[in-house]
This record gives structure tokens, C-alpha cells and sequence, in this order.
């Protein structure tokens, strides 16, 4: 999976069109592409999630 779709399928799976990242530049597989979907998550509930407490 090409970085371009790693964004299109990272928007498509959260919901949000304009959702942007910097994803580095290499070929993903299926499991490092979830890995990557895992951080965003964990990354959200961890600080951006703390401002709303």
C-alpha cells in the first residue's frame, strides 16, 4: 500500500474527508498500516483527549 492510499484509506476509516498526515514514504503492508491506524488513535485519546478533561 502506496502512501497515498494509507491517507484514503486512514480517511475512509475514520470517517473525515480532509483528514491530513504525514505518512513517510514506503510501501505498507496490511499489518503495519494498522499499527499506524493503532498510534493515531492512541496519540488522540492520549493528548488531545487530556485537553477535554
Amino acid at each position: 500500500m502506496q502512501p497515498d492510499e494509507v491517507l484514503a484509506r486512514l480517511r475512509e476509516d475514520f470517517e473525515l474527508p480532509f483528514f491530513q498526515v504525514k505518512v513517510e514514504d514506503k510501501t505498507y503492508t496490511e499489518e503495519e498500516y494498522q499499527q499506524f491506524k493503532s498510534d493515531l488513535l492512541r496519540y488522540f485519546e492520549e493528548y488531545v483527549g487530556n485537553v477535554e478533561n
